[in-house]
C-alpha cells in the first residue's frame, strides 16, 4: 500500500505568479474517462495541457493566507491522494476484465448503462461512481479474487472503508463516499445504486449481500421533495425518466422499499413531546434505541433483517464522523 498521500511542495523563495485563465477550460467528452487535462506551470504560470486524467489531490494552503488570487503556487502545495487513484486504477481494471465476479444482474445493469445507443447517456462520472461503489461492496469486501493485484491490500481497505461507532460495543459499519461536481448527475446515481441493489435482491431474495431496504437522508424538506423521485413508483422516478433498467428486470425494483427523511428526525424526540407536538404534562422518559429506530425508519424496521440496511446520506460533504 502506498502512503496515504505524496506531497508535492512548491518553492517557498518563488516570486507569486497570477492565475492566467484558459480560454478553453473543457477539453474532455463527458462520456468517457477524461485524457487530458489543464495543468499550471510553477514557472511561468500559464496552463498547459498534459495528457491523462488529473490525479486526485488536494490543494494546501499554508499559514500565509489573505494574499487573494494573485499566488497560486507561492502558498500552496499538492497532495495526491493516493488511496482514491488506486481504487480508480482498480475499477479501471475491473471494467476492462469484464466486471469478473460481479453478479449477472450486475453485469446486465452495467452494460445497459454503458450503452453508447441510449437516448438520454449517462455520464463517465455518473457510471464510475457507481462502479466504484459496486466493486467495492461486490468484489473487494468480501474478498472475491479478480485477475489483477490491488495497490490497496484489503486489511488496509477494510480500515479505510470502515466506521467506527462511538459505543464500541457495537460493530463498525462500512462507509464509502462519493465525491462529484455539482450538477454532474448524483441524484442518478442514486438511483443506478437503488436498480442495482433491488434487482440483485429481487432476482435471488435469499441473496443478504443486496439490502431490500434504503433510508436516504438529506438536509431539509425541500430536498427530500426533489429525492421522491427515486421512488420506483413515483410518476417520474429516475429508473424510467434515464433508462436505467432493461425492462425484463423492472419488476424486480418493487422488491424493496424506500424510506426518504431529513436529517432533523435523527434528533432524540424529548419526553414530553407526543404526536410532533411538545406538553408540559407529558413525560414518557428518555427515548431507547429500538424506539428511535422504530420512529426513523417507519415501515423500513421490519426489512433490515436478512440484508441490513442500505443508507444513502444526500449532500453527505455536511457529514463528519
Amino acid at each position: 500500500m502506498k502512503g496515504n498521500m505524496s506531497q508535492r511542495k512548491s518553492n517557498p523563495g518563488q516570486k507569486p505568479l497570477p492565475i492566467q485563465p484558459v480560454g478553453q477550460p473543457i477539453l474532455c467528452s463527458p462520456y468517457a474517462e477524461p485524457d487530458r487535462h489543464w495543468q499550471y506551470d510553477e514557472r511561468s504560470g500559464e496552463a498547459q495541457i498534459f495528457p491523462g486524467r488529473r490525479p486526485a489531490s488536494y490543494w494546501v494552503r499554508s499559514e500565509r493566507v489573505g494574499m487573494g488570487q494573485m499566488s497560486l503556487f507561492g502558498e500552496e502545495s499538492r497532495e495526491d491522494i493516493n488511496f482514491i487513484n488506486d481504487i480508480r486504477e482498480d475499477v479501471r481494471r475491473w471494467r476492462k476484465g469484464g466486471y469478473e465476479n460481479a453478479t449477472q444482474i450486475t453485469k446486465q445493469l452495467l452494460a445497459h448503462w454503458w450503452r453508447a445507443d441510449r437516448p438520454r447517456r449517462l455520464f463517465f462520472a455518473q457510471l464510475e461512481a457507481a462502479e466504484t461503489i459496486i466493486y467495492l461492496h461486490e468484489i473487494r469486501l468480501p474478498g472475491r479474487y479478480t485477475r489483477f493485484n490491488s495497490a490497496i491490500d484489503d486489511k488496509e481497505l477494510r480500515r479505510k472503508l470502515q466506521d467506527l461507532p462511538a459505543d464500541p460495543a457495537y460493530p463498525p459499519l462500512p462507509r464509502m463516499g462519493i465525491k462529484m461536481a455539482t450538477g454532474s448527475g448524483k441524484t442518478v446515481v442514486m438511483a443506478m445504486l437503488i436498480a442495482w441493489a433491488f434487482c440483485n435482491r429481487g432476482k435471488v431474495p435469499s441473496d443478504d449481500r443486496f439490502p431490500k431496504a434504503i433510508l436516504i437522508a438529506c438536509p431539509n424538506l425541500t430536498v427530500k421533495e426533489r429525492l421522491q423521485v427515486l421512488q420506483p413508483g413515483h410518476p417520474q422516478n429516475y429508473h424510467a425518466e434515464f433508462d436505467l433498467v432493461p425492462h425484463k428486470l423492472r419488476p424486480f425494483l418493487h422488491s424493496g422499499k424506500i424510506h426518504i427523511t431529513n436529517w432533523h428526525q435523527f434528533a432524540p424526540e424529548s419526553p414530553h413531546s407526543e404526536g410532533g407536538k411538545t406538553y408540559s404534562i407529558v413525560n414518557k422518559g428518555e427515548e431507547g434505541p429500538e424506539a428511535f429506530a422504530r420512529r426513523v425508519l417507519g415501515d423500513l424496521y421490519d426489512k433490515t433483517e436478512n440484508g441490513g440496511l442500505l443508507i444513502f446520506n444526500d449532500e453527505g460533504h455536511h457529514a463528519w464522523r
